[in-house]
């Protein structure tokens, strides 16, 4: 059937009613989506649909499994790269079909996608002028769509702000202005702070949501980001057993988020709360996850839970003791005095033994000596202090005077 040119002087009410006008003038179907790959219309089945967009518009979203591919494959690269519409082959491995398909920009903004299937009718020049018209229209209809949304989006970040803030006094205010905001709080939530080395302006945050959306299960409730910071309200849709999967869920943001930006990443997060009211106290618990990581970043790499924080919790207290403090550790000092006279390692020696959990082998490589070396020094150390790394009181007490007292020397010998 030949293809009729659409008319585009007029109104569109709705995405679905575009999508619809593409169609009956290319006589395929058509699905439009907005940045974050979400569907906001899609014309009705004239033959059977391939599985990706039948999966599509069941969910409402293109499945993360149908982007993820089209990524490795280099398809979203080509799409997004190109100012005018391109012709896609079939990527059989995530079911989609050959398609036409076109961003819709404004500026060098990114706001959506049109995609059409492509059965082999669509004249070569006449079908990407009719999608490029749409594209015009779809990107208007987005930025007016934006307006409404940037001032939903303001509300929230302020009631973020005064949960982060502890603006409220009782859990039932909380809840009552949530309700008037038409928001559904979820009966359990953490609160993440990624940091990066980076801005965290428009790119970073377009980045995040499609980081985001590839992982189910998962709701995100509130999103705002100071200077190189984004905090954030999550939850789960289901109720999470142990760390095991948030610590996964977290590092997978990391990574995948760390794939598409440059810097270097990394975050902290709050334990679980039930309670609004403790939305400051979990932000306090991130943030300090990311103090941690700022004064001591070898030995808190691995450090992204505040379930997971252990003994670190406690080390700005000791340190904010020792401040006000003149007297340095009589623990360290006969080691530090050897080797200001004999030119030695080996307050070194102990700083990596310790921050290795006493692994010979590891230790021994890290200090580029042999095993039998090691055990020399840490047998002079024992004889210097009179004290055995085997008893645990002490063993403790030298690793957080290390810790608190030779900050950046320890930071200078992990770099």
């Amino acid at each position: 059937m030949a293809q009729t040119e659409p008319s585009f002087d007029r109104f569109f009410d709705s995405m679905e009613s575009l999508a619809d006008t593409i169609s009956e003038s290319l006589q395929s179907q058509v699905t439009i989506e907005d940045s974050n790959h979400h569907v906001i219309g899609y014309s009705s089945h004239q033959t059977e649909s391939d599985p990706a967009r039948i999966s599509t518009i069941i969910g409402k979203k293109v499945p993360s499994a149908v982007i993820i591919g089209l990524r490795k494959k280099g398809v979203m690269h080509e799409l997004e790269s190109s100012s005018h519409p391109i012709r896609i082959p079939a990527v059989m491995e995530v079911g989609l079909g050959p398609r036409l398909a076109m961003c819709i920009r404004h500026q060098q903004e990114i706001l959506g996608y049109i995609w059409v299937v492509d059965r082999g009718n669509l004249a070569a020049g006449q079908a990407e002028e009719i999608v490029e018209k749409a594209a015009g229209i779809a990107g208007r209809y987005l930025l007016k769509q934006r307006g409404w949304k940037t001032k939903q989006e303001k509300a929230l970040e302020d009631f973020f702000w005064k949960l982060l803030t502890s603006h409220y006094e009782s859990e039932t205010r909380i809840r009552q202005e949530a309700e008037a905001g038409s928001v559904l709080l979820p009966e359990s939530y953490y609160i993440g702070v990624l940091e990066s080395s980076g801005p965290v302006n428009e790119h970073f945050l377009q980045s995040f949501r499609r980081v985001m959306d590839t992982y189910t299960g998962q709701r995100l409730l509130f999103q705002t980001a100071e200077q190189n910071r984004l905090i954030i309200l999550f939850s789960f849709v289901f109720p999470l057993e142990g760390t095991e999967r948030l610590a996964s869920f977290l590092h997978g943001l990391l990574r995948d988020l760390g794939q598409r930006e440059d810097g270097r990443l990394t975050a902290g997060c709050s334990s679980g709360y039930r309670e609004y009211t403790s939305a400051a106290a979990a932000y306090r618990e991130a943030l300090q996850i990311l103090e941690m990581k700022q004064l001591l970043p070898y030995h808190t790499r691995e450090l992204l839970l505040y379930e997971e924080m252990g003994f670190w919790a406690y080390l700005p207290v000791i340190l904010e003791q020792k401040r006000s403090r003149t007297r340095s550790s009589r623990l360290l000092y006969p080691l530090k005095e050897h080797d200001r006279e004999h030119k030695s390692d080996l307050l070194r020696t102990l700083a990596v033994y310790l921050s290795l959990d006493g692994n010979l082998k590891e230790s021994a490589a890290f200090l580029h000596i042999h095993a039998n070396t090691l055990m020399y020094r840490l047998n002079r150390i024992a004889e210097i202090t009179g004290r055995s790394l085997k008893e645990t009181g002490y063993r403790t007490s030298v690793y957080l005077d290390l810790l608190t007292e030779e900050t950046e020397q320890m930071n200078l010998w992990f770099g």
